[in-house]
């Protein structure tokens, strides 16, 4: 199986779109399966020719040939999501910053939710064109392709409440506090949730928890990598204190420091980690 992670190539881009992966299988290759985990991103997988069954744990993607064109979104999970597949498989991946799909949708993101995980096709021409993508062999053409087309939907996002809020519990999901935060803005703790749910897709309260595990997680990653038998977690002032950490990191990743780290796939700087099984 072939995996491959890129960050867009185009600055405007980049500011809603924080990366995208191709997944490619072969049909004679051995069954996949990875854990991925909680993030804050809105998570868009584009399949062709293949046919997926969908619950809280996670996907099993099976190889089908003239299967309906498959196009989920996922905005919102708490536990280790895993993935299986099976056959032949084509897919695109993109991982859109907590309020960077709302830039391109004409619609509210709570109207493309039904559930965990929702079938999204926004535009006339999505389908055609990201099955033409798919298909398409040289890896440059298709990332100029999909970068062409993201830009050709872009028509920006206005909400200086939301957009301040969001800002706070990313650079100091430690301390920001929510009651606070409404105090600041002269709204009301009931109005800053609402707007979530219609833009994030998540409370408040759970994204600055998210938030809060993948800065430790990304805070550690480095010294995993150079101690692979490391058993616990750096402490910071995110948490109460140690244990509290802990239990965090296992309610994520299903998993001790000392098992995860030794297991996952770790890249610094990197938006996604996979543990295959």
């Amino acid at each position: 199986m072939q995996l491959q992670y890129f960050r867009p190539k185009n600055k405007l881009l980049s500011q809603y779109l924080e990366g995208y992966y191709f997944l490619e299988k072969e049909r004679d290759e051995p069954t996949v399966e990875y854990f991925t985990f909680p993030n804050n991103f809105s998570i868009v997988s584009v399949i062709t020719d293949a046919q997926i069954v969908m619950d809280d744990k996670g996907a099993f993607v099976e190889e089908k040939k003239e299967a309906a064109f498959l196009s989920t979104l996922i905005c919102h999970y708490k536990k280790p999501f895993k993935v299986h597949y099976e056959g032949k498989i084509r897919e695109v991946t993109f991982y859109f910053k907590p309020l960077g799909l709302n830039a391109f949708i004409s619609k509210p993101l709570e109207h493309y939710l039904e559930n965990s995980y929702s079938s999204f096709a926004p535009f006339e021409d999505y389908e055609t064109t990201l099955k033409s993508i798919l298909n398409e062999n040289n890896k440059e053409e298709q990332r100029n392709q999909i970068e062409k087309y993201w830009l050709s939907k872009l028509i920006g996002f206005e909400n200086p409440l939301i957009q301040d809020v969001l800002l706070e519990l990313t650079e100091n999901a430690e301390e920001a506090s929510i009651e606070k935060l409404a105090v600041k803005h002269h709204t009301s703790r009931q109005n800053i949730a609402r707007q979530f749910h219609i833009h994030v897709g998540k409370t408040p309260s759970e994204f600055r928890k998210i938030q809060r595990f993948r800065e430790t997680m990304a805070k550690n990653t480095k010294l995993a990598n150079k101690d692979k038998g490391k058993g616990t977690l750096s402490y910071d002032s995110s948490f109460y204190d140690q244990s509290h950490l802990i239990k965090d990191f296992k309610a994520f990743t299903g998993l001790a420091p000392k098992a995860f780290f030794k297991s996952v796939s770790l890249q610094e700087n990197a938006t996604i980690n996979w543990l295959f099984l």
